[in-house]
């Protein structure tokens, strides 16, 4: 019978114990939020709202694609090369686009594979701020790439690195390599081997890269106030 008893007095208590810690429990979150320090909107590790949205679904894209992120962008090395119609072609002369620079070679089968759909990535975007570079690495240079490019109808930018010089300053290990360089000229991604580039992922980053990189429309400029009648030909 005492246990009994005891039994139904605990029962009895219950409810009152479970309004004690529910309000301790609450005490506790209301302490913990005004000790801990307020966030900081700059910090990188702080992701919440809606600005910071497009930053998360472009990293999504990169990783998607398997491209290599650097944890601090870096200046994409310049240089200058030759193109299929004998014309120099500085890299500085696209600054302020959206560069995807592809090293490759005409013996490289993986690189034949995804030439055709690097060609339409680049029709989808050729009218925007967005450029593709494709820098062959043969030895024999415009006596193989030239047939090479016109068998595959390319008609994205074509340079010859016969010495492989550029590709040493990339530190290109393996064909194809690709990066992809800001309007800043700075590097922000990096391929090791052959990708669909006409896939939805493909399209969705770049457009999305294009649209961070837009630049913010001018507000329109306020009308003068015309002269007083008075001051006219004055």
């Amino acid at each position: 019978m005492k246990e009994l008893d005891q039994m139904t007095q605990t029962r009895s208590h219950m409810p009152l114990m479970l309004v004690i810690l529910g309000l301790v429990a609450v005490a506790a979150v209301m302490l913990w939020e005004h000790l801990s320090p307020p966030l900081d909107p700059a910090d990188p590790t702080h992701v919440s709202g809606p600005s910071t949205a497009p930053s998360t679904e472009l990293e999504a894209l990169f990783a998607a694609m398997g491209i290599r992120r650097p944890a601090r962008p870096a200046e994409a090395p310049e240089f200058t090369l030759m193109n299929l119609e004998g014309q120099s072609m500085p890299l500085r002369a696209f600054r302020g686009k959206l560069v995807l620079l592809n090293f490759w070679a005409t013996w490289c089968a993986p690189c034949v594979h995804e030439m055709p759909s690097m060609e339409r990535l680049y029709q989808t975007f050729k009218q925007t701020d967005f450029v593709l570079l494709a820098v062959s690495m043969d030895r024999q240079g415009m006596e193989v790439a030239k047939p090479f490019v016109e068998q595959l109808k390319v008609t994205f930018p074509v340079l010859l690195d016969r010495t492989s010089e550029v590709g040493h300053q990339y530190g290109v290990r393996g064909l194809p390599t690709t990066y992809l360089i800001d309007p800043d000229g700075r590097l922000i991604g990096a391929i090791t081997g052959a990708r669909e580039w006409d896939r939805t992922e493909a399209k969705a980053l770049i457009a999305g890269l294009l649209r961070r990189n837009a630049p913010t429309a001018a507000p329109p400029a306020q009308a003068r106030p015309s002269s007083p009648p008075d001051s006219v030909g004055r």
